[in-house]
């Protein structure tokens, strides 16, 4: 298949891998070029020798520098902190015109955890270097509507290297992230969100909220019987949204 001008970025999230995009990849029904790679220290990365700085900061390098290789339009999609990645360099990327975001509430500056996400304790094994196969078990059944996915995604938990969630916890106390809500909401360019039935992690009402502040409107793509991970969650009805929202940056 002939590609169309407009490349689409993957961005997974925090231990995950590209992995949970290759099957939209595989497909070959959408026309644009589509890259999906795994961040420093998760999945075929998770052993580099690269660096063992796990940072926001250098993950947002990291991104910008991918991106800047391609000479074309993007389209950034990104799942949970791969979502608030894209928020962190979605104002630095001059060819970047639309952003698709799904379990990512926008966290404004200070931080505000208690208000962007729910409570769930069993969540905080995402932030821990140490952790137990039954407690992690357990905090997917949490976020995922389909447990015949939990145990693919232990895998990819136990490839990732340890120190990325102890960076990132140390990114969040340390008030490391920009003002994602304020980039979200006056950002203006083309936003997409998608938001799972079943993710109890985000607040959809901080979200809706957000959506309804922005310059330019926002489209929601509710899925149902679907939680944190809706590209592996819900595949086929992940790869129509993409290819109906390319449809519409990709002109």
């Amino acid at each position: 298949m002939s590609k169309s001008k407009g490349t689409i970025f993957y961005i997974h999230g925090n231990s995950s891998s590209s992995r949970v995009f290759q099957n939209i990849i595989d497909s070959n029904r959408i026309s644009f070029n589509q890259i999906a790679f795994d961040l420093p220290g998760h999945g075929g990365l998770a052993t580099s020798e690269d660096s063992s700085d796990f940072s926001t900061k250098t993950y947002c390098d990291f991104l910008i520098s991918k991106v800047k290789e391609i000479d074309d339009d993007i389209l950034l999609v990104g799942n949970s902190l791969g979502g608030h990645l894209v928020l962190e360099i979605a104002p630095y990327l001059e060819r970047l015109k639309g952003l698709v975001i799904f379990g990512t509430p926008p966290v404004k500056k200070p931080i505000n955890p208690d208000e962007a996400f729910n409570p769930v304790p069993a969540l905080q094994i995402f932030l821990d270097e140490k952790f137990d196969e039954d407690e992690l078990a357990k905090a997917l059944k949490e976020v995922v509507y389909d447990n015949n996915l939990i145990p693919n995604m232990i895998k990819d938990f136990k490839i990732a290297n340890p120190m990325v969630r102890s960076s990132l916890l140390n990114d969040l106390q340390l008030g490391n992230w920009s003002d994602q809500a304020q980039t979200f909401t006056e950002l203006n360019l083309a936003k997409f969100l998608l938001i799972g039935s079943h993710d109890v992690s985000v607040n959809n009402n901080y979200l809706m909220d957000l959506a309804k502040k922005s310059v330019n409107p926002v489209e929601i793509f509710p899925l149902e019987n679907c939680g944190h991970y809706a590209s592996i969650e819900k595949p086929l009805e992940f790869e129509k949204i993409i290819l109906e929202i390319t449809g519409k940056v990709f002109k």
